[in-house]
C-alpha cells in the first residue's frame, strides 16, 4: 500500500469524523437579574451613583425611581436608599455615608452664627426683623418643608424641642426649592441636608452639640437578606464606583 493511498484514506476518515461532530456553538450568558431600587427625595446625586454601579454590574438590570418611603414602597422594591434613622420593621441595613441638616441663609445676610435660643425665636416667629439679633435691615423670611416631611420633623424635634413653626413660614417642597428660595430672598433663612449645599447660600454656624443632633445616616435598606446581585450592588455603593460619587457629597461612614 502506498503512502499516498494511506494519506488519502486518513484524510477521508478525518472529514467523516468531523462531519459527525456537532458544530461548536457560542455560550449564551444568562439574562441579567432585575433589581428594583427606590430612593428618598432628600438624597443628592444618588442617580449618578446608581448609574456608575450599573456600568460595573452587567449581571444585573437596575431599575430605580424616587418615592416617598411609604411602607408599600419598601414592599415593592429590592433596595431602598434612605436619608435618616432606620425605619421600624426593616431588618437589613447598610450604611453608605453620613449627612446632616444645616441652617442656611441668604448670602446678603452678614449673620454667621446663631444660638439655639435665636433659632427658636426665628422659626417660632418671635423675631420678625434681623436687626433684633444682627445688622441686616430686613424682615425675616422663614422657610420650612411641608408638614409631615421628614426634614421638617427632624428639625422641629432637635431644634424646637417639638414645638411648632410660625404660621407665617413659607413652604419649600424639596431641598432644591429650599435653596432657590433662600438664595433669592435677602432676609431668608431655612435648612437643608448638607449634601445639597451650593455656593449660592451661606451656612449658619450653630452650637456643635446641637449640630451633632442633626446628623443623620445615609442607609441602604432591604426587606430580606441580599442575594448575590444585590450584594454586588451594595458593595459598589459602599466601597466601589458608587461610593466614590457619594463621597463627593456625604461624609464617609466611620
Amino acid at each position: 500500500m502506498s503512502w499516498k493511498f494511506v494519506s488519502i484514506h486518513l484524510a477521508a476518515a478525518a472529514l467523516l469524523l468531523a462531519g459527525c461532530n456537532p458544530p461548536a456553538t457560542a455560550t449564551i450568558p444568562p439574562p441579567p437579574v432585575p433589581l428594583s431600587v427606590s430612593y428618598s427625595p432628600y438624597l443628592a446625586r444618588i442617580q449618578d451613583a446608581l448609574h456608575a454601579c450599573a456600568l460595573e454590574l452587567p449581571q444585573a438590570a437596575i431599575f430605580f425611581d424616587q418615592t416617598t418611603g411609604s411602607e408599600q414602597d419598601f414592599k415593592d422594591h429590592d433596595l431602598f436608599l434612605w436619608w435618616g434613622e432606620k425605619p421600624i420593621g426593616i431588618d437589613f441595613t447598610y450604611q453608605l455615608g453620613e449627612d446632616a441638616l444645616v441652617v442656611i441663609a441668604n448670602l446678603k445676610n452678614p449673620k454667621q452664627e446663631l444660638s439655639q435660643q435665636e433659632l427658636n425665636a426665628l422659626f417660632s416667629g418671635r423675631i420678625e426683623r434681623w436687626t433684633d439679633i444682627g445688622t441686616l435691615d430686613q424682615k425675616t423670611a422663614i422657610w420650612i418643608y411641608p408638614e409631615g416631611n421628614l426634614l421638617s420633623e427632624v428639625f422641629k424635634l432637635e431644634v424646637l424641642a417639638g414645638r411648632g413653626y410660625t404660621s407665617l413660614a413659607s413652604v419649600a417642597p424639596s431641598p432644591q426649592a429650599m435653596l432657590e428660595a433662600v438664595e433669592s430672598t435677602p432676609g431668608a433663612i431655612g435648612f437643608t441636608p448638607r449634601a445639597w449645599i451650593s455656593q449660592e447660600v451661606s451656612i449658619i454656624e450653630i452650637d456643635p452639640a446641637l449640630q451633632s443632633k442633626l446628623n443623620r445616616p445615609l442607609l441602604a435598606l432591604t426587606k430580606t437578606e441580599p442575594k448575590a446581585e444585590l450584594q454586588a450592588l451594595l458593595a459598589c455603593l459602599q466601597t466601589g464606583a458608587g461610593q466614590a460619587i457619594l463621597a463627593e457629597d456625604y461624609e464617609p461612614h466611620q
